[in-house]
């Protein structure tokens, strides 16, 4: 929660802000009726209460890059170290031209595939379906990434916290970008676009969105 008190001259803005309130409903109250008064100094604590929360915190915590700017135990220095995020499986022969395309060193991949759970199998926590998917997806992926000649290792999410397995990625591995790998937006997971939404707002590395639509053997590259 953002702390709207952080100096002094926020505490004086706040009471002068007060002040202001009171005095436009109190005068509004004498010139017309009390009700008006009173009327009117809800809607305008109501707004002032809204726009607060709608109001962006700049000293808000960002978990995914202090994630990613912590000491990296298995980060390889003389590797571009790309951290792969595995809604769906990479394939073909763009995404491989664009990340040598990017790379300023030798690539070297470390893949996650996120346990993309329904809402009711994650109530239930009903989701070897779910894994199973998982695997095959980092298998997938992994051989892609081998038969074009990339270094790539990688491991399956948690199905339960979806973002900590990306978040102890972002720690250990100290990635130089991410790719992210989604279905079309009319198949996502519910997951999956919490996910690329935060990834693109808090980290500070390149993050390349790639679309696989499978059915129409389509794919797609969002810088």
């Amino acid at each position: 929660m953002r702390l709207p008190v952080q100096s002094e001259t926020d505490a004086f803005r706040i009471t002068y802000g007060i002040a202001f309130l009171v005095g436009v409903s109190v005068a509004l109250g004498l010139l017309l009726s009390p009700v008006w008064g009173a009327a009117l100094f809800a809607i305008l604590t109501l707004g002032v209460l809204l726009a607060d929360l709608l109001a962006k915190d700049p000293q808000r915590p960002l978990p995914l890059r202090a994630a990613a700017h912590a000491p990296h135990p298995e980060a390889s220095a003389n590797a571009w170290r790309i951290l792969v995020v595995a809604n769906e499986s990479l394939e073909g022969e763009d995404v491989r031209a664009a990340i040598l395309g990017h790379a300023k060193l030798r690539p070297e991949l470390m893949v996650v595939a996120p346990v993309l759970v329904s809402r009711t199998h994650f109530v239930t926590t009903d989701v070897d379906r779910e894994m199973d998917q998982a695997r095959e997806r980092l298998s997938l992926t992994l051989d892609w990434a081998r038969t074009h000649g990339l270094t790539a290792r990688g491991h399956i999410g948690d199905p339960m916290h979806p973002m900590l397995a990306v978040e102890d990625d972002l720690r250990r591995f100290g990635p130089d970008e991410v790719i992210v790998a989604t279905h079309p937006a009319e198949s996502t997971n519910w997951q999956e676009a919490d996910l690329m939404a935060r990834l693109r707002a808090e980290l500070d590395v390149p993050v390349t969105h790639v679309v696989v639509d499978r059915a129409h053997h389509h794919l797609e590259i969002v810088p």
